[in-house]
């Protein structure tokens, strides 16, 4: 098979990837000198000859004016290679233009952020780089140049270094995102002082302008605007609306001058209407709307405000909300309707969030269809409990509390799953209401708490949505690969002593779930005194009742794992487990083999290679579900020791009559499936070649074709759970990618369609009807994957590449059983017959067998 151009690339970026993070975490003393040095090196060449700041790291964190002159921002700044280990840096930071400079007063701190942001193999900590700067700009209202930026830069002297630069990142959800202009009366008039960031490793900056016209006041009545403004001497002749290209006239009216005697004049009209009602979150949900003053001699002018960190404007019954842009703009930003969250304060005990706000409806949404409020992730959303009271004219207030605890499935409550959540609000009739945050909470964030279990992290997003981020629960002498590699080597150094103890993972802690699952409830059941530890990715997971999680990367999850007895995994356990010496390792798999694995995998480089064969020397007892698995293992894998051809112990719930046979009925009723409803399972495997979910199917067309008679539960694969979000609202079509054991989704369904899933092989214990879906069947098997065997000549079901060909199939299901019987024989008899209903009873015993 030859490989295309863009395959040798990226095979080459891999292997030159692979060999130098294999050099970066040399135990070996002089190559890992080497390799720094070598690193150091070729950033310095590589800075000079493309004048970037290779190897220089400054992070703006955040930014707020505490005062009308005084900004404070913070952050970190170091230079990747060298820490500081026996003090913090001296640290300067200061605003220059051409050869002046304003000096800030620097506070340095400790966060442990920065080593959670660093890159992965960090040598060095870098905690105590973070500091807080804090300018003086007071001397800016009096200084020429308007216009010109003061341009950040950051100065880090230790550990024999002395280096200089600008920021180059800053945070996306907090302050920084909302940099203000701040409006100060001088002496010679209104003076903004104006924050931008800008890419291109230029950083932050901050420039003076002197607005020409400034608003003083803003009214708002529904769709009617009056803002009263003063100018720097010149009249007005005019004034109007921008949205994009469209300009709406508005009336200009001298009012006199003011305290100053600059020239006041009112501008007056209505801004027109032209929001569409959003029921999907890809549509816009707002318009931004600027003002410009026509000055007597022709110039259009956009009306700047001193709206500066104030509670943005807004009057009752009216949806138009007046606020300022990042330079100081006046914007009028409409929507059918608007949230907007005046408090937000986290609760300790229960773990949730206690909130406080108003709502607007506008006249085409309806002033009865009160918004609902939740807190949306994309694998998640928590529920929010929100008591509103209407007012006058489609407005009202409210007040909330969003539990961070949630019971997912109907399992016992649990902290959230990792990632952000964002709070949206939906009408009862479907419509998407923008909720923003007042400037007060937006200036906070990133804001972080510890709760019990979990940590958060308060941000604020575009249009200052209000988002909350849900972290593990590490210590911050846990937190990023720095510490993680310094736990590794006291992991691995030290002589640890065993306990009476069981250590199971499953797919890299992303679930309690498969073979292990199904070991740890037959231990639970006859063999109480063994202590069990689950390692789980995040707290969000359930483990099974009696068992002890263990959140990957915190001490804990270390010592479980260095000090059980017995180590139960269906997945490689990577470069940070080493075994000790009375350790017995068992290595379920996760499934029979359709596609090549392993070493059965052609053209894979030799680092490849050396991996799978130092994995593969980690275990003591592989675990095969079948005769064909257990040749393959022996060739994938070059494995010639223990071998447990014992059935899966997963599948024991399949069997009626087993001591742990799975209620279907129960099931479907948790998921919500009628009983005279045909409940079918869609479970595509994933892709090398591809991130998301693969759905080739249209599930949306394919329900409505089947009608709702049917219902189809759409599983995704466990390496795509992180990328992309849950389906929902899609009428007949429920999303159990996230619902914890597989098996139980076996027991609910009628039939499944998959495609190359090991799921194939454990379905069929059931009997009932399979459909093969495999439009890209040519490109799997010649291109990116490679098979076994030919399904089309042994599949149980039809093997098909159209929709329409599943959608007859699903309708035709009655005579599957009869059609495919002979060939549902051979293929039982074939892969599941070891799978009896006792697979984890036969696999325990001859597990807690084996001494060390």
């Amino acid at each position: 098979m030859r490989l295309d151009p863009v395959q040798l690339r990226r095979q080459a970026r891999t292997r030159l990837r692979t060999t130098l993070l294999e050099l970066s975490r040399s135990e070996n003393p002089t190559v890992a000198k080497g390799y720094r040095q070598a690193r150091q090196a070729a950033r310095a060449v590589g800075a000079r000859v493309t004048g970037r700041q290779l190897g220089w790291v400054a992070h703006l964190r955040t930014a707020v004016w505490t005062g009308p002159t005084t900004f404070e921002i913070g952050g970190w700044a170091y230079e990747r290679g060298f820490g500081h280990t026996d003090a913090p840096p001296r640290t300067q930071v200061w605003l220059q233009r051409g050869e002046r400079r304003i000096d800030a007063v620097v506070t340095m701190r400790s966060d442990a952020d920065v080593n959670a942001a660093a890159p992965a193999g960090s040598e060095h900590d870098y905690a105590n780089t973070a500091f807080t700067a804090t300018f003086d700009l007071s001397r800016l209202l009096t200084e020429g140049d308007d216009g010109q930026p003061w341009r950040a830069h950051v100065r880090v002297v230790g550990a024999g270094r002395d280096r200089t630069g600008t920021f180059l990142s800053r945070y996306r959800f907090g302050s920084v995102r909302h940099l203000f202009a701040s409006t100060v009366e001088s002496a010679s008039g209104p003076v903004q002082l104006v924050a931008r960031w800008s890419g291109n490793q230029q950083g932050l900056s901050l420039r003076r302008q002197r607005p020409a016209v400034l608003a003083r006041s803003v009214e708002v009545d529904g769709h009617a605007v009056s803002v009263l403004v003063s100018t720097d001497g010149r009249a007005l002749v005019g004034a109007s609306v921008r949205t994009g290209e469209d300009r709406t006239a508005l009336t200009c009216t001298a009012e006199g001058h003011d305290e100053a005697g600059r020239p006041r004049f009112r501008l007056s009209g209505l801004v027109p209407d032209a929001i569409p009602l959003a029921t999907d979150r890809e549509s816009a949900l707002s318009v931004e709307r600027e003002l410009l003053a026509h000055t007597a001699d022709g110039e259009d002018v956009v009306v700047a405000t001193d709206l500066d960190d104030t509670a943005p404007a807004t009057t009752p019954g009216s949806t138009l909300l007046a606020t300022a842009s990042p330079e100081g703009r006046l914007v009028l930003v409409d929507a059918p309707g608007r949230v907007l969250v005046d408090e937000l304060t986290v609760v300790q005990r229960p773990p949730g969030l206690a909130l406080r706000g108003r709502y607007v409806l506008g006249g085409r949404v309806g002033a009865d269809d009160t918004p609902t409020l939740v807190l949306a992730g994309a694998r998640q959303v928590l529920p929010v409990q929100a008591e509103l009271v209407p007012g006058p004219d489609g407005t009202g207030t409210w007040t909330a509390t969003a539990p961070l605890l949630a019971s997912v499935w109907g399992r016992q409550p649990l902290p959230p799953r990792l990632g952000g959540y964002v709070l949206r609000a939906r009408t009862a009739a479907g419509v998407i209401l923008p909720v923003s945050a007042v400037p007060t909470i937006t200036r906070r964030t990133p804001e972080l708490h510890h709760l019990e279990g979990f940590r958060i992290r308060l941000q604020s997003g575009g249009g200052r949505s209000v988002r909350v981020s849900v972290a593990s629960p590490r210590r911050d002498d846990e937190v990023g690969s720095f510490h993680q590699r310094r736990l590794e080597r006291l992991y691995r150094r030290r002589t640890w002593s065993p306990r009476n103890a069981i250590y199971l993972e499953s797919f890299y802690g992303r679930g309690a779930t498969c073979n292990p699952f199904a070991i740890d409830r037959e231990i639970a059941a006859r063999y109480p005194q063994l202590t069990r530890f689950w390692g789980v990715a995040d707290p969000s997971i359930p483990v099974p009742l009696g068992a002890i999680a263990v959140v990957r990367g915190t001490r804990e999850w270390w010592h479980a794992r260095a000090t059980s007895r017995y180590v139960v995994a269906n997945d490689w356990l990577r470069r940070t487990f080493w075994p000790q010496p009375f350790q017995v390792v068992l290595q379920t798999w996760h499934g029979s083999m359709f596609k090549r694995i392993g070493l059965d995998r052609s053209g894979q480089p030799k680092s490849k290679i050396d991996t799978i064969r130092l994995e593969q020397s980690k275990w003591d007892v592989l675990l095969s579900q079948n005769h064909h698995s257990s040749l393959i293992l022996a060739s994938a894998y070059d494995w010639h020791r223990t071998l447990f051809e014992e059935g899966y112990p997963r599948n024991d719930p399949l069997t009626p009559g087993s001591p742990y046979a799975g209620d279907g009925a129960a099931i479907r009723e948790r998921l919500g499936i009628r009983p005279d409803q045909t409940a079918v399972l869609y479970a595509p495997t994933w892709r090398e070649n591809q991130t998301s979910m693969v759905t080739f199917l249209d599930l949306q067309r394919l329900s409505a074709d089947l009608g709702d008679d049917h219902v189809i539960l759409l599983r995704g694969h466990s390496r795509t759970v992180k990328f992309g979000e849950s389906v929902e609202e899609v009428p007949g079509v429920i999303d159990v990618t996230t619902y914890p054991e597989v098996t139980d989704l076996f027991l609910a369904a009628d039939a499944m369609i998959t495609d190359y899933s090991s799921v194939m092989f454990d379905y069929s214990v059931t009997r009932r009807p399979m459909i093969f879906f495999v439009p890209d069947m040519d490109d799997y098997r010649d291109s990116l994957r490679g098979v076994y065997f030919d399904l089309s000549e042994v599949a149980p079901g039809p093997v098909l590449a159209t929709q329409e060909e599943v959608t007859t199939a699903v309708r035709e299901l009655a005579q599957a059983p009869e059609r495919y019987a002979d060939l549902y024989d051979a293929w039982v008899e074939r892969f599941n017959h070891l799978d009896d209903g006792r697979s984890a009873e036969r696999v325990v015993r001859r597990l807690l067998a084996i001494r060390k």
